[in-house]
């Protein structure tokens, strides 16, 4: 008597289970047939939730991108400002002191950064009709990092620009042609 209503339950829990799979899924849309859509769906479902997320990391390369441009402009004008500081003070002492030669390195190292975010690479530019004296040197120094600094601001961020990077390179090599006078 025990196995058969044992038998009877088993019967009945899997007649319900049989008729409770024939009921769709409510929250299955009316295109969905029975499972050939289930894995597409949760696919689009997954692209709907991962959207507002993949537009913030968008969002956020763009405003690092436009970080970066801004203090890459901002280094092209320290550049401008300290190589013509260092000229000013060498026309009115006659001499580079500690404090340009201190300059002259930071302006060095601002160009090497200006340069590496413009896209160029370390290569020995020779400098074009080197100047014959420090005095031409600082001012074609400055002439040219103010032409740097023309390039950086009127270069988009997502350019590469072979002016800027040329200019880079003749700055540099100004700097080592300086430093040979003061040795």
């Amino acid at each position: 008597m025990l196995f058969r209503v044992f038998l009877l339950a088993l019967l009945i829990t899997c007649t319900f289970d049989l008729a409770y799979s024939q009921i769709p899924d409510p929250s299955a849309s009316p295109n969905d047939t029975i499972g050939a859509d289930k894995g597409a769906r949760s696919r689009r479902d997954k692209e709907m939730i991962g959207e507002p997320q993949q537009e913030m990391l968008v969002r956020r390369e763009i405003e690092t991108a436009e970080k970066e441009y801004k203090e890459n402009v901002d280094r092209a004008r320290e550049a401008a400002q300290l190589s013509t500081e260092i000229r000013d003070s060498f026309l009115t002492n006659k001499a580079l002191g500690k404090i340009e030669v201190k300059k002259l390195d930071r302006l060095e190292k601002i160009t090497r950064k200006i340069r590496s975010e413009a896209g160029g690479s370390e290569d020995d530019a020779t400098l074009d009709d080197p100047p014959n004296e420090i005095t031409a040197a600082l001012s074609r120094l400055a002439e040219t990092s103010d032409k740097l600094k023309k390039g950086v601001e009127n270069t988009p961020r997502q350019v590469i620009s072979a002016s800027v990077i040329e200019h880079a390179n003749e700055v540099l090599e100004l700097i080592r042609y300086v430093r040979s006078f003061t040795h």
